[in-house]
């Protein structure tokens, strides 16, 4: 059982270390709000920055915690509508990222990653519709409707390095299907550079399952009646736009950092033994959370409140993979973001508002990168929105509970942090 227990706190805090960072003081993202006797409420920052000048767009850093109450994401889904572009975070399949690069070879190498990860997306509309689609275009609606973040990176995915529309075709009276790019010089045939690169029904890779499996952190919402970041959020809209790795990119910069990426994937996904013991647990704690008045889902909620916004606890859950965790994780992705933003400065000049849509505890670092690199400020006020809370006077729990859980947490926080410094 201690495994377990081991397992879903260690899930909750990798889940938020993939959006961790160390806060500074006048920059903190995350908050506990209190209401002695009350409430006690977890809050997330939005923050807006622009330049001195106002020469190029306003920016919002705006937070978010992977689960929170449906008011939470119904007031970021209203706040993003109004920005003309929104940068958002979410790792993407293995060779979802547009393909490109300075070399034939790196083209090359980027073109069988999309070639991949659309013949993915092919057996994945084979196994839900009993065929392939006739065209690329039928597969992107698809995807789409599945998921909105999935069509988006499909639709970036079956063009090729050198710019050209995959070439796909169905064989066998549509039961098998060719995918192909035509190489450096668009025609058949070729060696080097031109040479054609082909994925067939017998080739495909198994390096993304197409989604379903279990989550924790979903299962984690369900259980505390809350919602899940992915589901709540419309991110099927037109001024969306995906700023973060794809898998194979994050799991290569993590090998170059020394870090072996498999045991926190399975940790997140609940595919690990502890993890689907913990995905049974929560199932089980929500059927007896009905008859005792949701006491243990507020009881949870509470514990998450101090886990989430404590700064060494966050610290140290990076720490225990070793540095270049955080390397990744949080400088790699948030300087891509940046680069991006700088795209848009310099080559969208008609975009006036961007919002960058990033875990919460990014965004100390990230506000400090947009500072330095690119001249910003803070402009306004700080904007906070209550992620989820506990309310006292609609729980099964009471006031001196409540003192008495918190001061338990915090005795446990505060003992971990003496550790961490020996």
């Amino acid at each position: 059982m201690k495994q377990v227990l081991r397992q879903l706190v260690g899930s909750t805090i990798v889940g938020s270390a993939l959006a961790a960072g160390a806060q500074a003081a006048n920059q903190a993202a995350i908050r506990v709000v209190e209401d002695p006797g009350n409430s006690v409420k977890l809050q997330i920052a939005v923050r807006t920055y622009q330049t001195p000048e106002a020469t190029g767009p306003r920016v919002s850093l705006v937070g978010v915690a992977h689960i929170g109450e449906r008011g939470f994401y119904r007031a970021i889904q209203e706040f993003l509508d109004g920005y003309a572009v929104v940068l958002y975070e979410s790792v993407k399949p293995p060779g979802a990222s547009a393909a490109g690069g300075e070399s034939d070879a790196e083209r090359a190498e980027t073109t069988e990653a999309a070639l991949g990860f659309v013949a993915e997306a092919l057996q994945l509309h084979h196994r839900t519709a009993d065929r392939y689609p006739p065209d690329l275009e039928g597969l992107i609606a698809f995807a789409g409707e599945r998921d909105p973040r999935l069509g988006q990176w499909l639709a970036g995915a079956v063009t090729d390095a050198w710019g050209r529309h995959l070439k796909y075709r169905l064989t066998d009276e549509g039961r098998r299907f060719v995918l192909a790019s035509l190489g450096a010089d668009g025609v058949p045939g070729g060696e080097g550079a031109d040479r054609d690169l082909q994925v067939t029904t017998d080739e495909v890779p198994t390096t993304w399952s197409g989604g379903g499996e279990d989550n924790l952190q979903a299962e984690l919402a369900k259980a505390l009646g809350l919602e899940f970041q992915l589901d709540a959020i419309d991110y099927g809209k037109d001024h969306f736009r995906s700023s973060d790795l794809a898998m194979d990119e994050l799991v290569e910069a993590l090998g170059d950092q020394g870090v072996d990426f498999g045991p926190i994937r399975e940790s997140l996904a609940g595919s690990s033994l502890p993890g689907k013991l913990v995905i049974y647990l929560l199932r089980v704690l929500r059927f007896v959370d009905v008859i005792l008045d949701g006491a243990i889902a507020d009881t949870m909620k509470v514990v998450l409140i101090e886990l989430l916004a404590d700064e060494t606890l966050m610290e140290q859950g990076l720490a225990q993979f070793g540095p270049g965790l955080k390397t990744v994780l949080i400088d790699k992705r948030n300087q891509l973001v940046i680069d991006q933003l700088k795209r848009i400065v310099q080559e969208e000049p008609e975009v006036k508002s961007v919002g960058i849509f990033y875990g919460a505890a990014h965004m100390p670092d990230m506000a400090r990168r947009l500072t330095e690199q690119l001249g910003y400020e803070p402009a306004g006020s700080v904007r906070w929105l209550t992620a989820f809370e506990v309310d006292l006077r609609h729980s099964a729990m009471t006031a001196s509970q409540l003192t008495q859980i918190r001061r338990m947490i915090r005795r446990q926080l505060e003992s971990l942090a003496e550790r961490g410094k020996e």
